[in-house]
C-alpha cells in the first residue's frame, strides 16, 4: 500500500510536532488497550479479531453455509457498510451479495424478484445485524423478508439465517426461538467500528473472502510502523480542520472503491459530528465528508481545481494490472492505440495529481497493491484509529452518537411506539 500527500505551507514540521505532543497520552492509552486486549474499552475494536474463538467461529460458519450462491445482508450504517465495502473490491461473482438498509418496499420487492431464481434454500443465507436489537429499519426489513422467504422455503429458511448483535436483546431472543444461528458481538464496540468484529467478518467469511489476510491487515494497523503514520495523518487532518477546511472528499479513483468511501464517510461523520465536546463547549469545526469517482472529474474536479476553498481530497485507487485491454488501432480512440486501458487510467490519475500539485491543493493518496484482502484490513484499521485520534485532538467522544438517536425517537413518536 503506497501512501503520499501534499500539504499547504501552513502545515509545518512545528505544527506536526505540536499535534503529536497533544496525542501522546492517548496514543499510550490505546497501546495499553492493545497490549492487554482490554475488552472494557471501545478501542478494543482494533484487536478483537485476534481472539482464537473468532477464527473458530468463522471456520464453523464457512462449513455450515458452504455452497451458498446468495447472501442477503440486512442492517444499516456500520452494520453492513464495512462488509459491503470489502466485497465491492474483492467480489469474484462466486456469491452474490444483496443488501437491505433503509426501509423501501420497492427495493424489497426487487430483491424478492431476484431471489425467486434460488430454487434450493441451501443456496441462500440471510444475515441480520442489529447491535442494539431495536434498530427500526433492520427489524422491519428482516421481518418482511424472512416472512416472505418462509412462505417460499418454510421453516428451513431459519436454518440458513444468522443474527448478529449484543447478547440477550429481544432481537436475539426472537432469533433463538426461530432456531437461527446466533452470533454475539463485543458490546463495547459501536457499529461504525464493527467491521473488525463478527459484524464484518461473518458476512465476509460467508461470501468466501480471505478473512485471515484481512485480519492480519487489521492487526498490523496498530503496529509501531503503521500507528506512527496514522498519528501523523490525524494531526494533519486536525490541522486542516483548524484552518477552516470544511469539505472532505473521498475520491475513489477506481469506481468499485466508492462503497469504501461510503464506509469511511459514515465512520468519520458519526464519530466527529458532535454538538458539544467533552467539556460541554459547542463544536464549531468539522468536515462534511463526500464521495466522488472519476465520473465527477468534469463536475467536482472543475469545482476544486478552480480554487474552491476549504476542500481536502483523499485519493484512493489501485495499482492493478490483473485485468487489462488493448486499445484498437481502428476504433474511435486510435490515437491512444499504443496504450492499454490500465495505462490510460494511470495517466489520468497522474494528470489529476499533477493538476492538484500545480494549484497547491492539499490532498493525500492511497494506492492499493497486490494482496487486497490484507491491504483493505490495514487501510480500514488505520482509518478507524485515525478517526479516534482526530476526535481526541478535538476533545470529542469518538464512540457516542447522541444526535443519531434523535430521529429514532421522533420516528417512534410518530408511530406511537
Amino acid at each position: 500500500m503506497y501512501l503520499s500527500h501534499l500539504d499547504v505551507e501552513t502545515f509545518t514540521e512545528k505544527a506536526e510536532i505540536s499535534g503529536l505532543k497533544k496525542l501522546r497520552t492517548y496514543r499510550n492509552d490505546v497501546q495499553e488497550v492493545v497490549k492487554n486486549a482490554d475488552n472494557t474499552q471501545p478501542e478494543y475494536s482494533l484487536i478483537h479479531a485476534q481472539q482464537p474463538e473468532v477464527h473458530d467461529l468463522l471456520d464453523e460458519l464457512r462449513k455450515k453455509f458452504k455452497g451458498i450462491t446468495h447472501l442477503v445482508l440486512i442492517g444499516i450504517g456500520g452494520s453492513n457498510l464495512g462488509a459491503e465495502a470489502v466485497h465491492s473490491v474483492l467480489d469474484t461473482g462466486k456469491v452474490k451479495l444483496h443488501t437491505i438498509d433503509t426501509v423501501s418496499a420497492h427495493n424489497i420487492q426487487l430483491l424478492m424478484s431476484k431471489l425467486k431464481a434460488v430454487k434450493s434454500v441451501k443456496k441462500l443465507a440471510v444475515c441480520v445485524i442489529s447491535k442494539s436489537g431495536n434498530t427500526t429499519e433492520t427489524l422491519v426489513n428482516a421481518s418482511i423478508l424472512l416472512g416472505a422467504l418462509e412462505q417460499e422455503y418454510n421453516k428451513a429458511i431459519y436454518g440458513q439465517t444468522v443474527f448478529i448483535g449484543n447478547p440477550d436483546t429481544d432481537f436475539m431472543k426472537v432469533g433463538k426461538k426461530h432456531g437461527v444461528t446466533l452470533v454475539a458481538m463485543p458490546e463495547i464496540v459501536g457499529g461504525r467500528y464493527s467491521v473488525s468484529t463478527e459484524v464484518g467478518l461473518v458476512p465476509l467469511a460467508l461470501l468466501g473472502h480471505d478473512t485471515d489476510s484481512f485480519i492480519v491487515g487489521l492487526l498490523d494497523s496498530v503496529s509501531d510502523q503503521f500507528e506512527s503514520v496514522t498519528a501523523k495523518n490525524a494531526v494533519r487532518l486536525h490541522h486542516y480542520l483548524q484552518k477552516k477546511y470544511r469539505s472532505y472528499n473521498f475520491f475513489a479513483f477506481e469506481p468499485r472503491l466508492a462503497t469504501l468511501g461510503g464506509w469511511y464517510r459514515q465512520l468519520f461523520a458519526e464519530s466527529i459530528g458532535k454538538e458539544t465536546d467533552r467539556a460541554g463547549k459547542p463544536v464549531t469545526t468539522g468536515f462534511v465528508p463526500t464521495v466522488s469517482t472519476p465520473t465527477e472529474l468534469h463536475s467536482v474536479g472543475q469545482l476544486y481545481l478552480s480554487g474552491f476553498a476549504g476542500v481536502y481530497t483523499d485519493f484512493v485507487t489501485f495499482d492493478d494490472d490483473t485485468i487489462d485491454f488493448k486499445i484498437s488501432k481502428k476504433g474511435v480512440a486510435k490515437s491512444y492505440s499504443n496504450f492499454t486501458a490500465q495505462e490510460i487510467s494511470t495517466a489520468l490519475y497522474g494528470g489529476v495529481m499533477g493538476a492538484y500539485q500545480e494549484r497547491s491543493l492539499a490532498y493525500r493518496s492511497t494506492i492499493f497493491d497486490e494482496n487486497l484482502s490484507y491491504s483493505l484490513g490495514l487501510f480500514m484499521g488505520m482509518r478507524m484509529l485515525e478517526t479516534m485520534y482526530v476526535a481526541e485532538l478535538m476533545n470529542l467522544n469518538a464512540f457516542d452518537q447522541p444526535n443519531v438517536e434523535l430521529y429514532k425517537t421522533k420516528t417512534k413518536d410518530i408511530l406511537g411506539l
